[in-house]
């Protein structure tokens, strides 16, 4: 099938992902599926363009474990779209819920961590080099302005990035949710519908059903084309900063291991404050793995104390990262003990210390 004989819905999404480079020819890309219109049209749209790229697909689906019969017929639908499209087909069942309560995490965190790991775990498996998604133009707006209500920065206002780790895809990215549902209308595709997903007493659905609605309608009918603009913009100029981090990082290191990193005082402050935030964020994700928890009053509170606290000082961030300042070096380390127990040991050792007998002579 030549580019030119394809459906207007399925070129359009072929300029999107030739656009952003996110397929080449022969690629093995597992598809993940929930059910709904986005990720069905998602597996129609591949399909289409399967010979163009000469692709191999695959379909996966996570069983959230969230809504009882409803969460069964969802992984039964998309067993039977696989079966229908002669697609390998790969599901799991996990307790969301419970992986949330016992990692301290949103029943929305816990289930994207767990649908990222068991799509890596079956592409891994299987050989395949991509992983796609559904993310939509809708999807990105909703997220963006989430993100700010919540008072997030450039990157949090980035959105959704259509490639990611050069292996997640989202062909979908600037696909609108209405054309979608004509596409699935005008193919007889048929796709289940998440009841949870009209429910305003989430921030998501709120936005969804209320906000944009209302930004269309008396302020910008285009809002969501704005914010994909404007997300871009904003992900170009966070990748160049963040490249600019690494180069300063590189400047400003002393000393690192799996679990410390040390930076030099002097050399830091020399930046400017945006500058020496983001290598500050660096450091700590490092040492951390991640940055959960970390926000923008932590980061200033970080720059305060190095320029204002004597030697020997420390200070406590969440997940067991301390901060120690010794003259010119900033140290961050992620602790094995907890925080509170690690300043008990220490002080029961300064109390052992001053209690040891002195050597008579």
């Amino acid at each position: 099938m030549t580019r030119n004989s394809l459906d207007p819905f399925v070129k359009a999404v072929f300029e999107t992902i030739a656009h952003f480079n996110m397929i080449q020819r022969k690629d093995g890309i597992l598809v993940g599926v929930s059910g709904g219109p986005d990720s069905v049209t998602l597996v129609k749209v591949l399909l289409d363009l399967k010979e163009t790229f000469d692709l191999t697909l695959g379909i996966a689906h996570l069983n959230h474990g969230l809504r009882g019969d409803a969460s069964l017929r969802d992984e039964s639908f998309v067993k039977d779209l696989a079966d229908k499209f002669c697609l390998p087909f790969f599901s799991k069942t996990l307790d969301i819920s419970a992986m949330a309560k016992k990692e301290h995490l949103s029943i929305e965190e816990a289930g994207r961590k767990a649908r990222y790991a068991f799509f890596n775990k079956i592409a891994a498996a299987q050989g395949f080099s991509k992983t796609a998604t559904g993310h939509t133009l809708d999807d990105n707006a909703e997220l963006m302005l989430m993100n700010l209500l919540r008072g997030a920065g450039p990157r949090g206002l980035s959105g959704i990035p259509p490639v990611r780790a050069n292996r997640f895809i989202r062909p979908l990215i600037q696909t609108p949710k209405s054309e979608i549902l004509t596409f699935l209308r005008e193919t007889n595709q048929d796709f289940m519908v998440d009841a949870s997903n009209t429910d305003e007493t989430y921030l998501r659905n709120k936005i969804r059903h209320s906000l944009i609605p209302r930004l269309e309608q008396d302020f910008n009918p285009e809002i969501k084309s704005s914010l994909d603009r404007l997300s871009q913009i904003l992900r170009q100029e966070d990748e160049f900063l963040e490249l600019q981090a690494t180069q300063t990082f590189d400047l400003c290191i002393i000393e690192q291991d799996t679990a410390m990193v040390a930076l030099s005082i002097p050399k830091l402050a020399r930046h400017h404050k945006a500058l020496a935030s983001r290598v500050l964020r660096q450091a700590i994700f490092r040492v951390k793995q991640d940055l959960r928890r970390i926000t923008l009053a932590h980061i200033r509170d970080i720059l305060a104390f190095m320029a204002a606290s004597e030697s020997g000082k420390s200070l406590d961030l969440p997940g067991q990262i301390r901060i120690y300042k010794t003259r010119n070096r900033l140290s961050i380390k992620k602790e094995t003990l907890a925080l509170r127990e690690l300043g008990k040991t220490q002080k029961q050792g300064r109390r052992d210390e001053t209690e040891k007998p002195t050597k008579k002579s």
